[in-house]
């Protein structure tokens, strides 16, 4: 009997030690808070810009997935990573709710059509994906989208980065790997009450609109995106901001601007106007083609075309900002392939690979770049503006000063001369960085000024930054005819060789650095090892594996139950 009172008081006391410590470590959780990553690749660990905007949030965010029911199994993946990044969210902030719901759970296909009609009104996009079912091939649609609900703000989110009628494996593989950063970004812009704003140049035969689309519609994500022709217009770029009844200022419109290959010259009232613009504290990204070659001269029968230089005007400004660009042609064999009249792929030296220079934010995790018809660009050392080089060729170029012959038949079909390759590698993109004195410092470019009382004219920048690349073509996405008209392929997409160069990581990263939004680039460099399934080994020890994980977990409870009866057993029967 004293025995048993013993057992028991043993056990009471076990349990109630028990309940001490699971209230005491309750308690001490509710008052410090910690996660735990074990990946090797961090997929649950927040960058510290995601958590800083995580916590901020001072009012709810009410997430509304439309990424659930009956999935094929990578649709799937991505409704789970989902998920788990909401979780993680609510875990560091619980303003932040969320629902998943299945837009195709109407058995009625009037009504479900007439969800997915009010969807993609509202800005969602959506996948008619080929399935295999009982029946055999069929189609299923699926909203692979999000809204975002702040206060009376909405916002839609496609959860899938691809430009493709139906994402690949691949696609939806790279859409996981960016979810923190479009969350990160929808969050950003829905609860910012103003969005920096970048502004494309227009009147100087820059790319069309249709070239430089994909940039455009990937930067309207984060920035209010808008176009400005100069043409000698004085507050072209600057608006006046009254400061009082008596004293206004001048600020600049746009936080960036992007000149893109233009092809005609600047007159001296526009350059004065981006002179002022930077004076003012202005970012300018300047993409130059210094000499006129073209492939368009080669697609008319044409086995050359000569190169001549343009005349943009422009060579005092920059020279005055400490960069030149030259008007020679930089040829490579390290360079892109392009399509010949019997349909193979030949290597063309005159568009040369660009390589980035590592050791920068905007550079690192960058691979190579495809440019057409580069020329060599050198730096000028001026007080006070840091230069950093940020695109290079490969080692052993040539160079051909203008007018250069550009010849198909010579490059193509017969063996280029390995002599002649033989400069280093060639600069063709750089940052630079600091304050740069006016180009129109002691003199006036245009009498107007002289009438313009509030402009405040400058010889002296703020801390500011360009960008200075020798190819235009850097930024221009090709172009495809389908029925509907024309479309715009991702930048860096080359259609011939089928291959995805970084062009777009790498200017979306330069623009990010030069706007200040570091945590951007960091969030894009953040690469998730996705483990998939293998589908064939899947299909043939499918039934192996469903027998492992139904009968051994029965099979070790019923063996363990077994053990410890008998060790009951035969406790009590020595005793």
């Amino acid at each position: 009997m004293n025995k048993k009172k013993n057992n028991k008081t043993k056990s009471l006391t076990t349990f109630a030690l028990a309940v001490a410590i699971v209230v005491f470590t309750n308690i001490i959780s509710s008052f410090f808070f910690s996660r735990l990553d074990l990946t090797t690749d961090k997929r649950f660990s927040l960058s510290e810009s995601t958590l800083e905007k995580v916590k901020s949030l001072d009012d709810f965010v009410f997430v509304k997935v439309y990424l659930e029911g009956d999935l094929p199994a990578d649709f799937k993946l991505l409704r789970n990573s989902t998920k788990e990044m909401l979780d993680e969210f609510r875990a560091y902030n619980k303003n932040i709710q969320y629902e998943f719901i299945n837009p195709s759970e109407k058995e009625d296909k009037k009504e479900r059509f007439k969800v997915y009609r009010q969807l993609a009104q509202e800005g969602l996009a959506y996948y008619i994906i080929p399935i295999e079912n009982k029946d055999g091939p069929a189609q299923k649609t699926i909203f692979a989208s999000a809204q975002l609900i702040y206060r009376d703000k909405t916002l839609p989110l496609n959860l899938i980065v691809s430009s493709r009628s139906t994402p690949t494996n691949a696609d939806i593989n790279n859409s996981i790997q960016k979810l923190e950063l479009n969350f990160l970004t929808a969050l950003h812009n829905l609860t910012t009450e103003k969005l920096k704003t970048i502004a494309f140049t227009t009147g100087h035969g820059e790319l069309p609109p249709l070239e430089t689309a994909d940039l455009a519609m990937t930067l309207a994500k984060s920035y209010n995106i808008s176009q400005v022709k100069l043409d000698g217009k004085i507050n072209a770029l600057n608006k006046r901001v009254a400061m009082d009844s008596t004293h206004t200022v001048v600020e600049n419109k746009f936080d960036l601007i992007i000149i893109s290959k233009p092809d005609s010259a600047f007159n001296e009232a526009d350059k004065f106007i981006i002179d002022q613009y930077i004076m003012h504290g202005g970012k300018v990204i300047w993409l130059i083609d210094a000499n006129t070659a073209t492939m368009d001269s080669l697609h008319t029968n044409k086995t050359t075309t000569i190169g001549m230089p343009k005349n943009l005007n422009l060579d005092d400004l920059f020279f005055k900002y400490g960069v030149r660009i030259k008007t020679n042609l930089v040829l490579n064999r390290n360079s892109l392939e392009i399509g010949t009249a019997e349909g193979a792929l030949r290597r063309w030296d005159y568009f040369p690979l660009a390589l980035p220079k590592k050791g920068h934010l905007i550079t690192d995790h960058i691979e190579t770049l495809k440019t057409q018809f580069v020329n060599s660009l050198d730096t000028i050392s001026i007080s006070n503006v840091k230069k950093t080089i940020l695109l290079t060729t490969d080692k052993n170029c040539r160079l051909i000063p203008a007018p250069a012959v550009v010849d198909v038949v010579d490059m193509i079909y017969r063996r280029p001369n390995p002599v002649l390759y033989n400069q280093p590698p060639q600069t063709i993109g750089v940052l630079m960085e600091g304050k740069f004195r006016s180009n129109y410092e002691n003199r006036i470019a245009d009498p107007r000024i002289i009438k313009e009382k509030d402009f405040d004219i400058r010889n002296e920048s703020p801390v500011t930054s360009m960008v200075f690349f020798s190819d235009g073509d850097l930024v221009r996405n090709q172009v495809i005819q389908q029925q509907n008209g024309p479309f715009p392929l991702p930048l860096g997409f080359d259609r011939y060789t089928q291959k995805m160069f970084d062009n777009k990581k790498f200017i979306l990263n330069t623009i990010n650095y030069m706007l200040g939004d570091n945590n951007l680039i960091k969030l894009r460099n953040k690469e998730l090892r996705i483990r998939l399934l293998d589908r064939k080994k899947i299909s043939k020890s499918k039934l192996t594996w469903q027998l492992i994980n139904t009968i051994i977990p029965i099979s070790l409870i019923l063996l363990t139950g077994m053990i410890i009866g008998l060790l009951k057993k035969y406790k009590y029967t020595k005793n």
